[in-house]
Parts: C-alpha cells; sequence; structure tokens
C-alpha cells in the first residue's frame, strides 16, 4: 500500500480534477458517504440516532458536510458544530455548505472560546434526545502545519473529554485533527480517534510512532484514477500482509548450502546474549548455516548454546573483538553469503579499529548493529566509504548519535532521520538501507523508496529485540534477498512473531520466544504468498 504526504495528496486531487475533469464535489462526496458506509459496518446503522459532526474551514469541514447530509437521509439526526463562521466556506464546503441549509440540518457556531464551557453540555443532551452514534471529526484533514490553538484546540479536548468520559465514539475524516499528516507529531493536542478513515491514499502520520491516536484505521477509495497515482511515482508504502508476495518459496532440493551462510561478529564479555539472540534470529528466519566468530575465551559459551550453529574462536581476542584477528575474520567471510557485525561488541579501541576495517574494506552485504553504529558514529568519513551493501539498524539513541542530534529530534520526524544518506547518496554507492527501530519503524533506501511497518506491540520493549532482528535480517539476506527486501520482510516477520505472541500475552514475553516464534509466521505468510500467486 503506497503512501502520500500532504503536498502529493493535494497535487494527487488536482491532477484529478484539472487534468482528467472529476469535480472536487465527486471526490467530496465520495470520501464523506464511504465515512458513513465504515461508521455504520463498525458501529451499527444511524438511523433514529444522533450524529454530531465538528467541521472546520476547509475541505476536511466539507468532508463532513457531505457526512452530515448522507447520515440525514439515512435517518439520522445530525448536528453541526462549525468552528468558523460557515458562510465564509469556499469552493466545494461552501456548495455543500448550501445544501445544508436547504436541508434544514441543525447547526451551531462556535467561534470563541466561552462557547466551549457548554459544548459538552450541549452535545451530552443531544445524547438525551436521542443517543448519540458518533462524534465526526472533520476540522482540519491533512492540511495542516501549525500548532493548534485558542478555541479549535478547546474542541479537541472536548472531542477527548465527551470520548474517554462519556464512551462516545469519535471518528476522524482522513486524519485525527491535531496530528501532522506527515510526521505523525501531534501539534499542541490532537482528537483520540477510534475510527480513522483515510481518503485516498494513507499519509505517513497514520504509522508514524504506531499511530496512537488513529484507532482503527480504514481506506476509502475517493475516485483518484490509478493512473494518476502510478504517474506520481510515490516513494512511501507500508508493510503490511501485502509483503508476503516477496517470500521466496523454496526448491524441492533446496539444502542447506543453498539456503545461506550467515557470519555473525556479535557478543563480549558480558554480551554473548546478543550474539546468540542473533544466531537464532537468523536461524529461526530460515538461514541455512550460521557461523559466529567470537572471541577465544567466549568460544565455550557458544559451543554449547546453540546447536544447530558453529563456532570460530579468534586466536588474538579475549573477551573482546581485536583488530589483530582481521585476517582471519576476512578468510572466514570468504563463502559467506552476509554479516552481521555489531551486536554486544562493546568499544574497545581493538574492535573499534576492527570494526572500520571490516566496514570499509569487506564487499561482503553487512548487517550493521548496535556497538559497531557506535563506533562508525565517531567516524562520519569511513561511515560514508563503505565496501559494500549495508543495512544499518539503529534505535532512535543510536541514530541520534550518527548524526550529531538528540533522541527528542529525531522522534520528531522519524522518516527525515532515516533518510540522513538521501542528500549524499550517489550512483557509486552500494545499497544503503536504513532500518530505524521503535513503534512504526521505518525502513529506507538512500536511493529513495521508503516504508513504514505495521507490525509489532509494546510487548517488545524488553532487551535483546533489536538483536534478534539483526539476526533474522541478516538470515534473509544470505537466503537471496536483496538488501531492500530483507530490511523491510525482516522488519515485518519480527513484529508479527511478535504479534502471535501478544495476542494471548500482551507483555512478558522475551527475544528468544519472538524467534521461536518465526517459523509459523514466515509459514503463513508463505501460505498467504501462495493464494496470491494462484490467485
Amino acid at each position: 500500500m503506497q503512501l502520500a504526504f500532504a503536498a502529493q495528496m493535494r497535487e494527487l486531487d488536482r491532477r484529478t480534477i484539472e487534468d482528467i475533469g472529476i469535480p472536487g464535489m465527486v471526490l467530496m462526496e465520495n470520501a464523506g458517504r464511504g465515512t458513513v458506509d465504515l461508521m455504520e459496518k463498525i458501529f451499527g446503522k444511524v438511523a433514529g440516532k444522533t450524529v454530531c459532526i465538528f467541521a472546520g474551514p476547509g475541505n476536511n469541514g466539507g468532508d463532513g458536510l457531505v457526512i452530515a447530509r448522507t447520515v440525514h437521509g439515512l435517518g439520522a439526526y445530525p448536528f453541526v458544530f462549525f468552528l468558523l463562521d460557515p458562510e465564509q466556506l469556499k469552493g466545494d464546503a461552501a456548495q455543500n455548505f448550501a445544501i445544508l441549509k436547504r436541508l434544514h440540518i441543525p447547526f451551531q457556531v462556535l467561534d470563541y472560546s466561552e462557547k466551549m464551557l457548554t459544548l459538552v453540555d450541549t452535545v451530552l443532551t443531544l445524547n438525551r434526545i436521542h443517543p448519540i452514534h458518533c462524534l465526526v471529526d472533520a476540522l482540519f484533514g491533512t492540511g495542516l502545519e501549525r500548532e493548534v490553538e485558542g478555541h479549535f484546540l478547546d474542541v479537541i479536548n472536548c472531542l477527548n473529554i465527551l470520548r474517554e468520559r462519556h464512551r462516545l465514539p469519535v471518528v476522524s475524516a482522513d486524519i485525527p485533527s491535531g496530528l501532522s499528516s506527515d510526521n505523525g507529531a501531534v501539534l499542541g493536542g490532537a482528537v483520540q480517534a477510534d475510527l480513522t478513515v483515510a481518503y485516498g491514499l494513507p499519509k505517513p502520520g497514520h504509522f508514524h510512532h504506531g499511530g496512537p491516536c488513529i484507532g482503527r484505521l480504514e481506506q476509502v477509495d475517493i475516485g483518484i484514477p490509478i493512473k494518476v497515482v502510478a504517474q506520481m511515482n510515490l516513494d512511501g508504502s507500508v508493510l503490511d500482509s501485502n509483503i508476503a508476495g516477496r517470500m521466496q518459496q523454496r526448491a524441492k532440493a533446496a539444502h542447506k548450502g543453498s539456503n545461506g551462510h550467515l557470519l555473525i561478529l556479535a557478543g563480549s564479555e558480558g554480551k554473548t546474549g546478543a550474539a546468540l539472540l542473533c544466531g537464532r534470529g537468523a536461524l529461526h528466519s530460515g538461514a541455512g548455516l550460521v557461523t559466529f566468530a567470537v572471541p577465544r575465551d567466549l568460544n565455550p559459551i557458544f559451543e554449547i548454546a546453540i546447536a544447530e550453529s558453529m563456532s570460530v574462536p579468534l586466536v588474538a581476542s579475549r573477551g573482546f573483538f581485536s583488530v589483530d584477528d582481521y585476517e582471519q575474520i576476512a578468510s572466514l567471510a570468504k563463502g559467506k553469503n552476509g554479516i552481521v557485525l555489531g551486536p554486544g561488541i562493546g568499544i574497545e579501541k581493538a574492535t573499534e579499529q576492527l570494526v572500520l576495517r571490516l566496514y570499509s574494506e569487506n564487499s561482503n552485504p553487512q548487517v550493521v548493529d548496535a556497538d559497531a553504529l557506535n563506533v562508525l558514529a565517531g567516524h562520519p568519513d569511513i561511515l560514508r566509504k563503505p565496501a559494500g551493501p549495508r543495512i544499518f539498524t539503529p534505535h532512535p539513541g543510536e541514530i541520534a548519535r550518527l548524526l550529531g542530534l538528540t533522541i527528542e529530534k529525531v522522534q520528531a520526524d522519524r522518516l527525515k532521520a532515516a533518510q540522513w544518506l538521501n542528500a549524499e547518496a550517489n550512483a557509486d554507492w552500494p545499497p544503503m538501507i536504513t532500518v530505524l527501530k521503535g513503534a512504526g519503524t521505518v525502513v529506507a533506501a538512500a536511493s529513495g523508496p521508503w516504508a513504514i511497518n505495521t507490525t509489532g506491540n509494546p510487548g517488545m520493549g524488553t532487551g535483546g529485540m533489536g538483536d534478534v532482528l539483526a539476526g533474522i535480517i541478516g538470515g534473509l539476506l544470505v537466503q537471496g534477498h536483496d538488501p531492500w527486501n530483507a530490511a523491510c520482510l525482516g522488519v515485518y516477520l519480527h513484529g508479527l512473531a511478535a504479534d502471535r505472541i501478544a495476542a494471548s500475552q500482551p507483555y512478558g514475553f522475551t527475544a528468544s520466544e519472538v524467534a521461536l516464534s518465526l517459523p509459523q509466521v514466515v509459514g503463513t505468510s508463505l501460505l498467504q504468498s501462495n493464494k496470491e500467486t494462484l490467485c
């Protein structure tokens, strides 16, 4: 599923109206009627019930007026609250207001803060006359770019009070008002919706930070032709169940050698668990062979921890990795299909030198994680000179160090942070992919494409989850997926495995359990892929 920024959505509307000739009123009508269809599907029939519509000053308010007229025709009792004098509405919204007046649909203008004092009471009075079906948020839509304040913020707060204290469902038209459609930032205050109906295409703000204000997300086709969307060459997409089509079917004669061999450089004294979790992630994602290169004195741990893996003790490394073992590691890397570098390796000086050499001299595809990222953050010149394809898997703190920013600034615009390499990307670079972990994990290629993940849950907030993810991505990489697909599939499957557990155990599960759950979700995804192929 593709994603569109607010400006891209406006351009899609413009091309549909001006180039194709579909009137804006038709698009608005489709949006409003589609919203009502979903309101009835999810919350029941509107007939005989009150629907309160909160209409703002632009086209989103116009969408709300179509909703008011549509539910009126279905036997409901719409009541519209305007946040400005409706006589000032323009274009399609103004035409819909004219229709609303001719139908004698009641409305009230909330144009200054004092009126907010009685707004909750007014809505509750309407609820006593005819039970309220839902409250419709049609205040701002995707056009909001500045902080909400004044009586606009008061209305948002009232909507949230009515939802939280009086259990009245809230439906947001396109996106909850107060939420940035581009980066998911809360602009002063935001409506908490139970249902959000995306018009045309979903927006990044629906998914950033896990979409905490969105509630249930549905999509309405408002009539923008597929041809127009294709001409926009949109780079953004959603990682959802459709990604199953990228899963690879194995040949009947497949064997461990044909399913890829991953080399893992991870772990140090006190942090061997990070390496082991990475190995479990790789094996349970389907990697044919996994070999650990480990500090010599830690090798006994690896010999017995995972029976299905192999380990090679590094002659010069004791407790942590040393650059003195570079030649041995380079020899080990020959014949391997990929490397995971970083989980739990620490930042000792000898380790730092090894990371820099492997990154800049070894051409194997690499998943670069954890302490390897922290090392590279101190060497931006080397960071931009990889010897081969690289998949970076930072959490917000690690990418903040890479960018020299605060975590707060990273989180304020996660997509921008994940696209940190785009401005410098050139045709000579190998594939460079960033996986910015967190709620709504962002995957971004330096070459342009980006995606936001839809799987995962709060139960994943525990140690080792990132180590498992690095292993999953590495495992997929050696199985023949290109870096972009390996990153996207890895992120999606990692979250899906955790969701499978969370369905019966919301939290308290471990990273090891997520790794163990992988074969089931991989199998389910393959079955889905088979069905799509047959269809």
